[in-house]
């Protein structure tokens, strides 16, 4: 009974602290947050007690401490490029950018491109997690025996190919709590007030993302095919000048035949690379090397790290299948089933092309450097890619003179020069595209619920905190059961509904990371179709 009256009497105590600033709230939530927090690191995870940090109130496991000779983060302002998941003291999945883990939980979309975040970690915080930010930046201080018993420095710092799992407190998790978005979303959400365990591994560090991304496009070209360069002087070796007609054996339709796949977009735009020979139904994709492509992985310095193979995340259409040749099928079957095409571009050069004021109809697909597709308007690709189509695409109209803050930069300086009728593929980097910032993945739900979440307890009921917060019996779970049903649909429309109590529809957004380059494969169509 003594125990029930004290539960009782507490929230009247929290009635007479009203007045008191809300300095003195927080600084009480958080003494008995850390309080609860310790103790669950006791039960849990004993041998972490001595690694608590003092800015921050978190506790470090290093689960592998990375290359001892590579460059450490907090020595530098640079972009890091790191893989990360997390959950709640449960255990439950919050978010994710781990296709394996997404499809443990029954989260995983064909929409979501998993791949590792990428952000600035400078001498202020602009974009990370406080908690993931803190580790990064700060010595990390270990406990002198846990330290001893790994063979790692008491004062550890992040570099690359270090692992580590971060337990924090809600105040450098964030105030509103943590949701993933965009398809990176886990089991539940996180409500607020809660602490949050992070799981990371950084893979890479770049100190200037233009000048790396320049020689991506770059390797990823002349691994691909081969590069020629269009410049207003034309003087130095794999370059020229834009030649001035068919004739000229610089024109980039002969240039194929030297061994030269890409060609500069023009002579003043840096890295806005096209092929102009690409045809995707030209031949098998075993043999037709307008199908396939390496990208070679380079670190900081420029330095080959071998070839990545294309986007497979084991899980379909990314998984090791003949993705490419079922698209090329498809595209030969929707736009010209004679076995006999060819577009202009290859038997008459002078061709009626786009220009400036010309109209021109483009049936696209979009792609990163490894080969995922993030946007389509062509149903017989969606189909395959995404499963179902439950809106029609349509050609997207473009004339360049008028409409070029419509689109990406990129088609600005690419579709004047192409033929109607003819296939292109272009590779561009971002400043050309969706430039420092990315476009930021989103979910969006209508029509339905999408359940609920328990609100946070008052501060002051330490009791009821501790047993709901982490997960004691006496008091149940601290999630309520509840479910999304993500993913069912598509950017602009491309998917399909599905029911729960009620009917809903969710619309995913690919995210395109900052500093990103992307390849458009395109058709343009004829001006009499």
């Amino acid at each position: 009974m003594k125990l029930i009256s004290r539960l009782l009497y507490l929230p009247v105590a929290g009635m007479l602290m009203l007045g008191s600033c809300a300095k003195n709230e927080s600084e009480s939530y958080d003494k008995f947050e850390d309080q609860a927090l310790a103790a669950w690191i006791k039960q849990n995870h004993e041998e972490l007690e001595h690694n608590l940090q003092s800015e921050g109130g978190y506790y470090v496991d290093i689960i592998e401490a990375g290359d001892a000779d590579a460059s450490v983060i907090r020595d530098q302002d640079c972009w890091v490029r790191f893989d990360f998941s997390g959950r709640d003291l449960n255990g439950n999945i919050v978010l994710t950018r781990r296709a394996a883990e997404a499809k443990l939980v029954n989260t995983f979309t064909r929409y979501t491109h998993y791949v590792p975040f990428y952000r600035y970690c400078g001498a202020t915080n602009t974009s990370l997690l406080e908690g993931s930010y803190l580790a990064m930046r700060n010595v990390l201080h270990l406990g002198t025996e846990y330290a001893e018993q790994r063979g790692l420095d008491p004062e550890f710092k992040l570099r690359v190919g270090s692992k580590i799992r971060l337990y924090m407190p809600s105040r450098i998790v964030g105030s509103s709590g943590v949701e993933g978005d965009g398809g990176y979303e886990g089991q539940y959400s996180l409500s607020s007030k809660r602490p949050f365990i992070v799981e990371m591994e950084i893979l890479s560090m770049v100190e200037n993302p233009l000048e790396f991304e320049g020689s991506e496009v770059d390797s990823f070209c002349q691994a691909n095919g081969g590069l020629w360069l269009y410049t207003e002087e034309g003087d130095e070796a794999g370059s020229s000048k834009i030649p001035t007609g068919y004739d000229d054996e610089n024109h980039p339709y002969k240039l194929r035949d030297k061994g030269y796949r890409w060609v500069s977009a023009c002579d003043t735009l840096a890295q806005v690379y096209v092929d102009v020979l690409f045809d995707p139904t030209k031949s098998d994709a075993a043999e037709n090397d307008y199908l396939t492509f390496e990208f070679p992985i380079r670190d900081e310095e420029g330095n080959s790290l071998g070839d990545s193979p294309r986007y497979e995340t084991g899980f379909a259409p990314y998984d090791g299948s003949n993705l490419e040749q079922e698209i090329a099928e498809a595209l030969k079957e929707r736009f010209h089933a004679d076995a006999d095409y060819v577009h202009p571009g290859v038997d008459h050069p002078d061709a009626d092309s786009v220009g400036m004021s010309g109209e021109a109809k483009i049936w696209y697909i979009g792609r990163f450097l490894d080969g995922f597709i993030f946007d389509t308007n062509i149903d017989e690709v969606k189909e395959i890619i995404y499963g179902e189509v439950a809106s029609e695409g349509s050609a997207l109209t473009y004339t360049p003179e008028k409409d070029q803050s419509s689109l990406i930069t990129a088609f600005y300086y690419t579709i004047p020069n192409l033929l109607y009728g003819q296939w292109a593929e272009f590779v561009t980097i971002s400043s050309q595209a969706y430039g420092a910032t990315g476009r930021s993945g989103s979910t969006t739900t209508s029509g339905g619920s999408s359940g609920y979440t328990s609100s946070y307890l008052d501060y002051l009921n330490y009791y009821n905190y501790y047993n709901s917060y982490y997960g004691n019996s006496y008091y149940g779970s601290y999630y309520d059961n509840y479910y999304y049903n993500y993913y069912n649909s598509y950017y602009y429309n491309y998917g399909y509904n599905t029911s729960t109590t009620t009917e809903t529809t969710t619309s995913v957004l690919t995210e395109i990371p900052p500093y990103t380059p992307l390849i458009f494969q395109i058709y343009i169509e004829p001006a009499d179709e």
